[in-house]
């Protein structure tokens, strides 16, 4: 080797991996796409007064994301094992973000069930596509660390878009908004396109080292599975009903959390704005430590299956724990810390439930990862409709209650379906 070609070489060693890279843009798409999410909700009050609808109309147009969601977890994932998650993720990008410039024009309840139903379909790809992206580029030593990374995503859309999205209302109306994230959406997917490549043996930025790395990894997972159909697993389902369990709670504050500091707490708009980013923010402090905990348990020898399913048996419990005394607690500020520790719990458990997939079959892990969200897309279509109608007919106190309720049944769904055999116990 040329000394010229030795110190590019090293210079490229000590240089961030490029499957970071991959990781910040994965993390910046989901934060996006979650900007995309949370400005409907952030708005949910201005559009109830301009359009003169009520909560049951605003909660039926949240569910109807989730039915186009739930329409595109598995063939993403097939799409993304098939042909590679690059392509996926451009398509979701720009779709989603065509829809969330038409929502203005959305003047019926009719025609704004159909703009979110489409935004909603299209958003449906970013998950499986993402994993099947990182099960690709991502050695597995690094797996929940940059799964926490853009998993982090969930929470600092929410955290960056409240107050960002009231100030564009304030200042330029509640459209303009939609047209600013519409627009941000189609910067990201170009830049996506120039910089990634669909096989990190492509990629120019690539070293030598990291990319033996990710094919031994690969090599070594090649008979790693939950069986020869992952349909027919009982773990797998078991994986979707308790990840549909989970967020719901994560669903009914994405929608309800800036309406129900207003309704039920007495905050202003302005307040609101300010409170209702407190809980995003722990969430992604949390989200990428539960990441790096995960991945350390498992270098401590904890299997993989154990080391993330440890983190749901404690995370989930707690977290329905505080849910519950939010509905005890008498003082408005006793009750967002409460909520900012429980999305933060849950932000914590994300990365484990979303590196299972990956340790269960890298080679099927955009399908396995459609199923899982299938569990959160059908909790997204029940939890903002069931919310509002409990909320408006039973009060709060009752819709924070279920929530509770299913954060807890998540852990005792995960533990009786969860491998119980010595060979299982890697997944």
């Amino acid at each position: 080797m040329e000394p010229s070609d030795r110190v590019a070489s090293e210079l490229k060693q000590r240089s961030v991996p490029a499957y970071w890279i991959i990781g910040l843009f994965v993390f910046a798409n989901t934060m996006i796409c979650y900007f995309d999410r949370v400005n409907f909700s952030v708005a949910a009050p201005t559009i109830m007064k301009f359009f003169h609808w009520d909560m049951g109309i605003l909660g039926l147009a949240m569910s109807m994301f989730g039915v186009g969601y739930i329409l595109t977890q598995i063939p993403a994932g097939l799409f993304g094992d098939r042909f590679g998650g690059r392509k996926v993720l451009a398509v979701g990008s720009v779709g989603w973000s065509l829809f969330t410039l038409l929502t203005p024009f959305a003047s019926t309840p009719l025609l704004m069930y159909l703009v979110r139903g489409l935004l909603g379909l299209a958003e449906g790809l970013n998950f499986p596509g993402a994993t099947s992206v990182l099960s690709r580029w991502v050695p597995r030593k690094a797996r929940a660390r940059i799964q926490g990374l853009n998993l982090s995503g969930v929470a600092a859309g929410p955290l960056i878009a409240t107050p960002l999205t009231l100030w564009i209302m304030t200042v330029f109306g509640w459209k303009a908004m939609f047209y600013f994230y519409g627009i941000l959406g189609f910067l990201w997917a170009g830049a996506w396109l120039l910089y990634s490549t669909e096989n990190p043996s492509e990629h120019k930025g690539m070293s030598r080292e990291n990319l033996r790395e990710i094919e031994a990894g690969l090599a070594a997972e090649a008979t790693v599975s939950v069986g020869d159909a992952p349909i027919r697993s009982k773990v797998v389902w078991g994986l979707t009903a308790s990840y549909f369990c989970f967020t719901y709670t994560w669903w009914l504050f994405l929608n309800w959390l800036p309406t129900y500091l207003v309704q039920a707490r007495g905050y202003t708009e302005i307040k609101m704005g300010f409170f209702a980013s407190l809980p995003w923010l722990a969430a992604l402090i949390s989200t990428n430590g539960g990441g790096w905990l995960s991945d350390a348990l498992v270098k401590r020898g904890f299997s993989t299956g154990n080391a993330r399913r440890t983190m749901i048996y404690a995370g989930a419990p707690a977290m329905a724990a505080c849910l519950w005394f939010v509905t005890q607690a008498g003082n408005a500020g006793v009750a967002v810390g409460l909520i900012t520790v429980t999305i933060s719990l849950a932000g914590m458990n994300f990365p484990a439930f979303w590196s299972l997939p990956m340790d269960m079959n890298v080679r099927k892990a955009g399908f396995i990862t459609g199923m899982m969200n299938t569990g959160s897309a059908l909790a997204s279509i029940v939890a903002p409709g069931v919310t509002g109608y409990v909320a408006m007919w039973f009060g709060w106190t009752a819709a924070l209650g279920l929530g509770s309720a299913l954060a807890l049944l998540s852990a005792i769904v995960m533990y009786f379906t969860a491998p119980k055999r010595e060979e299982d116990k890697a997944i």
